[in-house]
């Protein structure tokens, strides 16, 4: 008899033994829709030790082992504060002028903010490249990039002295504290001059408002960080997975390197370049995974595809190759499986939603997808415009090497001396790269990326395989290429910084197939691996800040401990910003320790109130009910009791 009672679940079914223990029956679903007993429309989970889980308030299941929303959104915020504080600590301590080509970048940003995009040709007046091969053709190319830009007062990084004492690393930086005068308004060379200005006048527009070179310089890098942190928490919460736990972020963390940081707390694009195309990739390995993407991934997918391409000349190569990485590494919707996802125990079966009738919405799921569908268009076509923007730039601005076959051949023969630089450079070195850390931190880093390629080639399908042998083998030749036929062909060194973008794509494609086969790792190695790794990702970003701050407090060869001895302090000394350092550790440090947080751990299982006999639940089968009258009765009303025929009995 359809609405009767033998058509209702077991909990909605007075009598029935979750109906005496919980004291009230569970609502199906929010908003008057059926769906699962648990929260929201989801299941709730059973409770410790195996025991089923009984109907509580709410929708909800007492004694049960389900993260709420607050709980699974800890580890996410924890990492975004983590590295939060570490690149507040890199910009304050890193001494000023240290970062790469950061006077040009200066020049550069400080014309963009007042309006001067293009400047002026110039060429350098004392060139010093060295007297090997290729000299007069280095001279050639930097004077065709070079610009000249009007300075206001006091915004002169040549007249106060950035940098002093640059590649001397085994002496401090103590020649920044000599006095000078406050320059006065002139022009100055800058050989980033024919760069993309889109993103200098974004740095320059906030540097014009300070008096100083140095105030100038920090507030720069400031802005720059302030991007780089919020592309940084959309890599994060794109990445985070709460059924996968820590290890949906395992890629990310080995992506986000101690030189990522650093280039994302000195003037220039190249740091938000990087954070760019990891939140580009990111996004787009979302986007692959099953089940429709949260509302707001295609707005950031557009936004951060737009910066990208605006950033440097090799952003919308970034942008371009997003959608075939999306393509490319996709899950077969039709075929995804919920084996794919992390089933903590055996969920409920859902109550089956009555046949449509007349003042009854549609089912959501594919109406959502077409509106996710739609909202994509204007994002997209804001991609294609910082696309376009770019590349209108390069052909009228930006000049260009041609391709000399030599040259080309030349670096094909160097490959094997330039890549273990490269790997390094991916790490950290840092200054103008010059400065490098101890031996063990590249190897730590190293050991924890094969790891993590040896684990998603070991728990991933052929299919899954076969794809991240293919982002190697792409990965690798797009960075050779780049290589012997763009950078080469300038006749300057080719730096790791520069196939950062790309590199990137490797730890983030082997953590996405980690996250989507979390079920074929046992529980135990899920929690404690990527706890384990982010505790030696900690270690090697406290040597890395350590290495930078002995150079510029002591020299390289200094005591390691310089407290009390340093010859050149940060603004606010030392004390206040290896605090702020440490605390960003402590963060990174609780979140590997709120992903250790076993389910069911420190849960009270729901008791029966005195006097009710105490009876297990079994599972139950829920049987469709045919036609409106099965329809729920409202998220806060209570279908009728049938008429009682006899005492309860709880089965």
């Amino acid at each position: 008899m359809a609405g009767g009672p033998e058509c209702r679940s077991a909990t909605d079914r007075p009598g029935s033994a979750a109906h005496h223990r919980s004291g009230r029956s569970s609502w199906p679903g929010w908003r008057g829709r059926p769906g699962w007993p648990g929260r929201r429309g989801r299941p709730g989970w059973p409770g410790r030790r195996g025991r089923p889980g009984w109907p509580g308030r709410r929708g909800r299941l007492r004694g049960t082992a389900d993260r709420s929303p607050g709980a699974s959104r800890l580890p996410p915020r924890l990492l975004v504060a983590g590295f939060l504080l570490l690149v507040a600590a890199w910009v304050a301590t890193n001494p000023p002028g240290f970062g790469p080509d950061e006077p040009a970048h200066f020049v550069k940003a400080v014309g963009a903010g007042t309006g001067q995009w293009t400047g002026t040709p110039g060429r350098l007046a004392h060139p010093s490249f060295g007297n090997g091969p290729g000299r007069a053709e280095r001279i050639d190319w930097i004077n065709r990039n070079s610009r000249v830009f009007a300075l206001p007062a006091g915004l002169n990084p040549g007249a106060a002295g950035l940098p002093c004492d640059l590649f001397r690393d085994w002496v401090s930086v103590a020649c920044l504290d000599r006095p000078r005068p406050r320059p006065p308004a002139t022009r100055a060379l800058s050989y980033v001059g024919t760069y993309e200005p889109y993103l200098y006048a974004v740095e320059g527009a906030v540097m014009i408002h300070t008096h100083t070179a140095d105030g100038a310089l920090y507030a720069g890098r400031a802005t720059s960080a302030a991007i780089v942190v919020t592309l940084l928490t959309i890599i994060i919460f794109a990445s985070w997975d709460s059924r996968a736990g820590l290890l949906s972020v395992g890629g990310v963390l080995l992506a986000v390197s101690p030189m990522a940081l650093f280039l994302g707390s000195v003037l220039g694009t190249n740091g938000m370049e990087i954070a760019g195309a990891t939140a580009l990739f990111t996004l787009a390995l979302r986007l692959g995974r099953p089940g429709a993407p949260p509302r707001w991934i295609w707005p950031a997918l557009g936004l951060v595809a737009a910066l990208v391409a605006l950033s440097r000349p090799s952003g919308p190569l970034w942008v371009l190759l997003t959608p075939m990485i999306a393509a490319g590494l996709a899950a077969p919707r039709a075929r995804a499986r919920a084996v794919d996802a992390v089933p903590a125990v055996e969920q409920p079966r859902p109550v089956e939603r009555p046949r449509s009738t007349e003042g009854t919405q549609p089912t959501e799921g594919p109406r959502r997808h077409r509106l996710v569908g739609w909202l994509s268009v204007p994002w997209i076509a804001l991609a294609v415009a910082g696309v376009v923007a770019t590349a209108v730039w390069e052909r009228r601005v930006q000049p260009h090497p041609g391709i000399r076959r030599e040259l080309a051949e030349q670096g094909l023969r160097q490959l094997s001396s330039d890549a273990p630089a490269w790997a390094r450079q991916w790490v950290g070195v840092f200054g103008w790269a010059s400065l490098r850390m101890p031996s063990f931190a590249y190897w730590t880093w190293g050991a924890c990326l094969l790891v993590l390629l040896g684990a998603a080639f070991v728990v991933g399908t052929w299919r899954q395989r076969i794809r991240l042998g293919a982002v190697l083998i792409g990965v690798v030749a797009v960075a050779v290429v780049l290589d012997v036929l763009v950078l080469r062909q300038t006749r300057f060194p080719v730096y790791g910084r520069y196939l950062l973008p790309i590199a990137v794509l490797v730890p983030l494609a082997a953590g996405e197939i980690l996250t989507r086969r979390a079920a074929r790792i046992p529980a135990t190695l899920r929690r404690a691996g990527p706890a384990v790794a982010v505790m030696a990702v900690v270690a090697v970003h406290a040597v890395g800040l350590w290495t930078d701050w002995q150079r510029s407090a002591v020299g390289s060869y200094g005591p390691a401990w310089f407290l009390g001895s340093s010859q050149w302090n940060p603004p606010g000394g030392w004390v206040p910003w290896m605090a702020l350092a440490g605390a960003g550790a402590c963060c990174l440090l609780a979140a590997a320790a709120a992903g250790l947080w076993r389910p069911g751990r420190g849960v009270r299982p729901h008791r029966p109130a005195a006097g009710t006999r105490q009876i297990r639940a079994r599972p139950v089968r829920v049987t469709r009910c045919p036609g409106p009258s099965a329809a729920p009765a409202g998220p806060h009303r209570r279908p009728a009791a049938p008429p009682a025929t006899g005492p309860a009995t709880g089965t």
